[in-house]
């Protein structure tokens, strides 16, 4: 009677141990990003145990097993059995059917099935797999010892585009092999599978050439260069700005920056991301942005020095013989280095006017029938072509060069967005075409001016693209260009969580993405960031103009952009922290004063937004009775580097236009506007005024700066309000253009009015 008694209770511990260990998940509870294809979700889940065993049938499965078990082992030290048992937990299984990078997942209560044709498709089945476990599995050493559960699913998947790239540039700013690694272990959990490296540049040549020792044992070290001086002066208000120390060396009696890839370490970076399905595309950039290997080189310019032209440094010269040999030196060694099927020479930004004012150039192009620099610049990139076509590799470049003729083989990577010819033109041609435009997908603009949204709304392949022309899109790649990235973890901050809307493009089909859906989800993914130790971007506070204007008093209410965050700020101008004053209720003003806000997610924090809360009287109108309907413009080529230092000439000449935008100038640099005129205040009231612009506007009413969004940038939205009496009331805007993309767009709103575009009735000359 005792022992049945005891069974009993047994049976009862063992029913109630086991009811802890499923539970039934809903939609909600579980985030997968890039969205699957196919998802369906059922009852109850699997449970994970120390117990859970894994079989596989062949080699093509083992990296993928290996991938899970290894998981398990680092989080909670589980080492699962690997064997080729048909009764394991966990059952890799082949399917011919299904595509490379494809695979199905189907998760029961008592097993887990991943099927795939090949090893990548096995892979990212993991991946998933590691998705939708608690985001503790990211953790080492986890005190979390049960309840590792995946719910029950049937899965089948496989991505839109086979080029899923994300890009480092290591010359303006270096970063380390286990870095290198980390950025390989995030690429993988978002099944993005190409990772280009840019080695070399202007600032730092990043990748031993053993026939060439000087270009790493002096190309690779640099004193303090201007890039990092903006990132020293970025630092005193904000410390993600602070360069690593890791990379400063005492050489030849001086600090210097720097560091450089041995052949070895190469090769360890390669077989790490091949483990990971991620192929490794280097980047040699010429024959501008050559200035690394000019400095050690000289004989390689065309006056026999580095040096800089008005906006770029002086390229190879593609005059001389010496030239050609020199970069198939190189080129023959980066082939043997790496296995990935193309080889990016860059090609962008050259200094033309080197080649013009060269004897040598100008021979060779006289000698070669070609019409201009630009063609000996294809000329160049279609013998460097040949070259690499004879060693096994594919030549790719960025858009520039197109301008010149391609051949049939060589890809291109569009860039920019004021030349959308370009990938008509590659197209067209029988080009493939990687896409990785500059406003949507460089990730080392602000977040302010390439939000989320952004990046996940854009479409790679253009709307007038026929079926044909569409099937040369490869996919899609975000860059990290690294001029104000100067630590690992800035660089996080700058990818995340952007990385995972690009992913999301480069996966799931056009029809299956729906922004909404995927913020739901990537409310549940910052908590895997978070067990990752990611320093990722969260938007400011929400509700916060850059100035707000008031009477009598205004009162201010802010809200967090994300859950389970805190705002806090400060009013005497000083830089806000947890130590400073907690929103709890909107803040009231009686005076003048400067609000600078952040928010807070735990220990991950905002940038900070300020405002300044100023206190106003009206402005009265002037005495005019304009022409309706537009402004005078003016407009100065290469004049000015900012807009802050933009002036009008004693007599300047004026044209007349009825809206506020640089068409027509998107490809030029330097362009400088000044627009005047007048606005006509309906009422008397708060107006508000806004301009975007790609780089600096500022907008006057008077001589009151209303609108202040000057510097140099990429495409950033500034506001600001003003009292004006009802009237007309003098209006200027002025404008500048640094290196081509011109954006400029101005809007404002009357009280109790809508948000419109600054054109028609209002406006008057």
């Amino acid at each position: 009677m005792k022992k049945s008694y005891l069974r009993v209770l047994l049976g009862l511990v063992l029913c109630f141990s086991c009811a802890k260990q499923t539970k039934t998940f809903t939609k909600e509870e579980i985030s997968m990003v890039p969205k699957p294809t196919k998802l369906v979700l059922g009852e109850q889940s699997f449970s994970f145990s120390k117990n859970t065993t894994i079989s596989i049938s062949d080699d093509t499965q083992k990296m993928a097993a290996n991938y899970l078990s290894d998981l398990f082992k680092k989080a909670v030290s589980y080492n699962f059995e690997i064997a080729t048992s048909n009764n394991a937990s966990i059952q890799f299984l082949k399917a011919e059917n299904l595509k490379p990078e494809g695979y199905q997942l189907e998760v029961t209560p008592q097993k887990i099935i991943i099927k795939a044709s090949g090893a990548a498709g096995y892979f990212y089945g993991v991946q998933t797999l590691r998705q939708l476990l608690p985001p503790e599995i990211e953790k080492s050493a986890n005190t979390q010892t049960n309840n590792w559960l995946v719910p029950c699913v049937k899965i089948e998947d496989s991505p839109r585009f086979s080029w899923r790239g994300m890009h480092m540039d290591f010359s303006r700013h270096f970063f380390s092999i286990n870095e290198v690694k980390t950025f390989l272990d995030y690429m993988a959990m978002y099944k993005l599978n190409t990772y280009h490296m840019h080695l070399t540049d202007d600032q730092g040549w990043r990748v031993e050439i053993k026939k060439y020792p000087l270009l790493t044992e002096k190309g690779a070290w640099r004193v303090e260069s201007k890039q990092d001086r903006e990132c020293k002066e970025l630092a005193k208000t904000d410390p993600s700005y602070i360069i690593d120390e890791q990379h400063y060396h005492e050489r030849d009696g001086r600090k210097m920056y720097g560091g450089f890839f041995t052949q070895e370490q190469i090769k360890d970076i390669v077989a790490y991301a091949a483990d990971r399905h991620i192929e490794v595309i280097p980047e040699i950039d010429m024959p501008g942005h050559f200035k690394s290997a000019i400095d050690n080189y000289p004989f390689l310019s065309c006056t026999n020095e580095a040096g800089w032209g008005e906006l770029f440094s002086r390229p190879a010269c593609l005059g001389k013989k010496a030239s050609y040999e020199f970069v198939k030196d190189i080129l023959g060694e980066i082939a043997d280095l790496f296995p990935s099927k193309y080889i990016h020479i860059g090609g962008d930004e050259v200094n033309i006017q080197s080649w013009k004012e060269c004897s040598h150039c100008q021979k060779a192009i006289k000698d070669n029938h070609l019409k201009d620099e630009h063609e000996l610049q294809s000329f160049f990139n279609r013998d460097v072509e040949k070259f690499l076509n004879s060693k096994g590799k594919k030549l790719i470049g960025w858009d520039e060069i197109v301008e010149g003729g391609l051949s049939e083989n060589a890809t291109m990577m569009w860039w920019r967005n004021w030349a959308p010819k370009m990938r008509n033109i590659a197209a067209e041609n029988g080009n493939d075409i990687i896409i990785t435009p500059d406003f949507e997908y460089y990730f080392d603009f602000k977040n302010e001016a390439t939000p989320l949204e952004k990046v996940y709304n854009y479409e790679p392949i253009p709307v007038n693209f026929t079926e044909a022309q569409a099937k040369h899109i490869l996919g899609v790649q975000a860059n990290l260009w690294s001029e104000t990235i100067p630590n690992f973890k800035r660089l996080q901050y700058q990818a995340f969580p952007r990385m995972l809307a690009l992913a999301e493009t480069g996966w799931t089909s056009k029809e299956d993405k729906n922004l909404e859906d995927f913020q739901e989800r990537m409310s549940m993914q910052y908590k895997r960031f978070d067990a990752l130790n990611i320093q990722y971007y969260i938007p400011s506070v929400v509700g916060l103009k850059n100035k707000v204007a008031f009477l009598d008093k205004a009162t201010v209410a802010l809200k967090t952009p994300l859950e389970n965050m805190d705002i806090y700020y400060t009013l005497d101008g000083s830089t806000p922290s947890k130590a400073s004053t907690k929103y709890t209720t909107p803040i009231e003003f009686l005076e003048t004063a400067t609000l600078n806000t952040i928010a807070y997610r735990g220990d991950i924090a905002s940038e900070i937004k300020s405002a300044l809360v100023e206190k106003q009287t009206y402005i009265e109108p002037v005495s005019v009775t304009p022409n309706n309907g537009g402004l005078n413009r003016w407009l100065g080529i290469k004049k000015f580097n900012i807009v802050e230092a933009v002036e009008l000439p004693k007599k300047p000449k004026w044209e007349t236009v009825n809206q506020i935008d640089a068409v027509g100038y998107e490809n030029d640099d330097h362009v400088s506007m000044v627009f005047k005129g007048y606005f006509n205040a309906e009422a008397d009231g708060l107006y508000e005024f806004a301009t975007k612009s790609d780089d600096g506007s500022l907008l006057f009413i008077g001589t009151k700066l209303v609108v202040d969004n000057g510097g140099n940038h990429s495409a950033i939205l500034r506001d600001g309000m003003v009292a004006l009496k009802k009237g007309w009331h003098p209006i200027t805007i002025k404008f500048h253009e640094a290196t081509g993309g011109s954006e400029l767009t101005v809007w404002y709103k009357a009280p109790n009015r809508k948000k419109q575009v600054l054109k028609g009735s209002v406006i008057g000359k």
